[in-house]
Parts: structure tokens; sequence; C-alpha cells
């Protein structure tokens, strides 16, 4: 009988109902074991809280739905006050979706928007600022006066927010930090603990999303106003818990996010593809090469592949920077692909032909011509090439693969990478003939080389 979530007093019901049944349909679930005197006492019906406790139905009854669009046929009280019955359907209703009045499909929030609007436009609790008049969904009248300040809440305040945002099924988003420290001074629920209003401000904010305190949007984001893989000893606490270097220790480093080294990195690199796949273990031919090259490339704790299994921040030499494991910038050659996957597998098609079918090799999909959809590389333009190629340094034995100096001005028609640095395809145009012109050249060497050396 608990499932049901009920509500408060609910009055005459020929006065309380906009659109009575004549005969009502028979009572379902637990209420199916119910007599009608149970509920039914003479013209009135007796209170639902006799069976069910307040924490069951967040939502508030008893005061008037105003700006929300009740739909045709759902009652409300004489003076157009809320009740259970305005949602939930005693007769008749199904009891594994709460008895709602939802149509058969119809989700819980499909439900809830009927009266609130899609964006919560039409009664949205936190625009109470505004002077809209709906601090009673969370704050306690008593006395005709509604109480506010520190617990005045109707509900404990989990419990409160669950009701509309599922808090409780989906957990805290993974990117936020649970190691991070809190700015001074933001409210905390009992004992200290952390509730949501300790970063969300329940009554709204123009300045942050998710109606984060400005402070608290101000802190989380002041890691990312500085690169951490530089020698610096501020550095260190942008991945780790500590700056202590004698805490810093394995198996888990003091790392971030619980130690999971991909949601750190994606916490700052923000992306779902244009990097190799991660949180997989490689395959068994994969392995067995590994092994055979002789190469160190980490796996993560369950032998899966991590960022850190390609990149090296270096820190164990003192020396912090990011790099590709086993690429050689003087040279120009990487090693680091072979050494799980068979270079002469990936390099026996060769994806500079007209077939869209080897269009995935370079790019996230296949490209529509006359516009930018699919022209996005899986990764750097220089990892794309690299995969297949090792590229000696050239011409001239020079590293061409950085961004120009200001004494270099690349003439407009020869394209640049994300930073505006050179890559492969600055000089070699991949979809060209090669039978046309040598390696692909963009134009002949001399004519190709005055377009960037002019003076």
């Amino acid at each position: 009988m608990r499932r049901l979530a009920g509500a408060l007093v609910l009055l005459v019901w020929g006065v309380a109902a906009r659109a009575a049944p004549e005969t009502p349909a028979p009572l379902a679930g637990s209420h199916a074991e119910l007599a009608c005197d149970d509920c039914h006492s003479g013209p009135r019906i007796t209170d639902c809280w006799n069976c069910h406790e307040a924490a069951e139905n967040p939502h508030p009854v008893g005061i008037a739905a105003r700006d929300a669009r009740i739909p045709e046929g759902f009652p409300l009280a004489a003076d157009g006050a809320l009740l259970c019955r305005t949602c939930h359907r005693l007769h008749g209703g199904d009891p594994d979706r709460e008895f709602l009045r939802a149509e058969p499909g119809m989700t819980r929030m499909g439900f809830c928007i009927q009266c609130h609007g899609s964006s919560l436009d039409h009664a949205n609790p936190h625009r109470a600022r505004r002077g809209e008049g709906r601090c009673g969904f969370c704050h306690v009248r008593r006395g005709g006066r509604l109480l506010t300040g520190r617990g005045s809440a109707r509900l404990e305040i989990k419990r409160l927010c669950n009701f509309c945002h599922d808090v409780l099924a989906k957990g805290h988003p993974r990117n936020v930090d649970p190691d991070l420290s809190l700015p001074k001074d933001v409210p905390m629920g009992p004992g200290r603990a952390w509730t949501c209003f300790t970063c969300h401000d329940p009554h709204g904010t123009t300045q942050t999303t998710h109606l984060l305190r400005t402070e608290v949007a101000r802190h989380l984001e002041r890691g990312r106003e500085a690169n951490p893989h530089v020698p610096e000893y501020f550095a260190c606490r942008a991945c780790h818990t500590t700056s202590d270097p004698d805490a810093i220790r394995p198996p888990g480093y003091a790392l971030r996010y619980r130690g999971d080294v991909n949601v750190l990195c994606i916490s700052c690199h923000v992306t779902d593809r244009s990097h190799h796949p991660t949180g997989f273990p490689p395959s068994a031919p994969a392995v067995a090469r590994l092994a055979a090259s002789g190469l160190d490339l980490p796996l993560g704790p369950d032998g899966e592949i991590v960022c850190t299994t390609c990149h090296d921040n270096h820190c164990a030499s003192g020396d912090q920077h990011m790099g590709e494991r086993y690429y050689d910038r003087s040279r120009g050659v990487s090693d680091l692909c072979g050494a799980c996957h068979d270079r002469s597998v990936l390099t026996q098609a060769s994806p500079h032909v007209d077939d869209p079918k080897t269009c995935p090799t370079c790019h996230v999909a296949v490209p529509v011509p006359g516009s930018a959809e699919g022209h996005e590389l899986v990764a750097s333009p220089k990892m794309v090439c690299l995969r297949c190629h090792s590229v000696n340094l050239h011409p001239a034995n020079a590293d061409h693969l950085k961004v120009p100096s200001g004494k270099i001005r690349p003439d407009p028609s020869l394209p640049l990478g994300p930073q505006s640095e050179v890559t492969c395809a600055t000089c070699h145009e991949p979809h060209a003939d090669p039978d046309r012109r040598a390696a692909r050249l963009r134009a002949d060497a001399q004519a190709l080389c005055s377009l960037c050396h002019w003076r």
C-alpha cells in the first residue's frame, strides 16, 4: 500500500472532482484489498495519511496550481488547490506506474510536462525569486505562513531534489572531482555533509549552467586556466590530491577522480573521439606483439588501455610535459602504433583512393562534398599519417611539423592544422593522384617551398 505517492487530506468527493467518473473502475494493486469504507466515510474521503507517509509524495498538495496548465479532466479542489487525485488515479490506476493518470506509454517526465511545460516554464520552483509564488513546492507552510531559511524544507534535500531530477538513480556526474575542496562559506548539510544545494542554488542563477553557485563554478574552473603539464610545483595538484612527492606513489599515485585516469584526462580534454579508444583490454594478438616489441606500454589496473598507455607525462624524469610514448621528434619516427598493431596489415590497402569505404581510415565519417560534414579526422593530422608512415625529417633535414615562426608566412592555399601548425597535409594532398605528382605534393618541390620561404 505504500507504493502509492500519497498526499494530504482529500476533500469532498462531489465538490473536489472536476470530472468524476460515473462508475468507478476497480481498484488495483495494494488498494484492491480495501473496502469502500476504508477510504469513504459518508460523503467524505478519509485522509491518505492513514496509510501513507509524508516522504512518499514530494509534490505539494493543498496549494493553488496558478501558472500550471492542468489538463481537462484532472480533478482539483473547489478552490483550485491540488489534490492527491489531481495526479493519481486510485480507481483503475496502474500500481507499477504510481497510479499516475498517464496515458499508456507516457513517461513520468512526459506526464509532468503536461502541467509544467517542457522546460518547466509554466511552474518552475527555481524561479521563486521572480515573485511567481512557487516557494511552497520546497518550503513548509505553517499557520498560513511560508517558512524560509535553514530547516524549512518540506523534505530532506536530496529526496526533494530527486523528485524532479532523479539524482539518486543517475548519480553525480563523473566529471566532477570528488576530491576537490570547496570554496569557503557555501551552505552545507547536517554534519557538514555535501548536499545538492551546497553547489547548486535552488533559487536560480543566470550566470552559470545547472544553477551552479557562481563561487563554485569559478572554483571548479580555476584548474583549467593553466597547463598542468609543466615542471612547476603547483601543477601537481591538477592531477593529484596532494603536492607531496612522498605521497604520490604507486599503485594509485594519489590521483584525483578516485584514480580513474581516463576521467582525469577528459576533465580537461573534453572529447569522445579523436583519440585512441580506451577502457578495454588489448586483443590477444596485440598483447603478444607488444611483448615481442620490448616496449613498455602501461595498462590500467584491470589490464585495460588507458590514456597513459600511449601518452607519457614524464613526471618520473622531473621534466613534466605530455608526449606520445616512443615518438622521436628529431627523426619524425613513431614506434608506438607498431607495438600493438601489425603495420604491414594497416598498409596493405591504401586509403588514398577514391572509395568511400576507405574514408573512415582517416575521417570520422564519409565526407559530404560541399559541406563540412564528415571531414573531421579520427586523430590529429600528424597522428593520422604516423599510423602508417614513418616520417623522417624533411625537407633539408628540418622539423617542419610545428607552428611557423613569425618570419614564415605560409601561402593561404596551404592548409594548416587546428593550432595553425604545419602538418603532413600542408605540403601533401592525401587525395591527389600520385602519378600526377610524386609523393602527392601540392606543387612541384621548388615551387612548393617558395609558398612559405618566399623571401
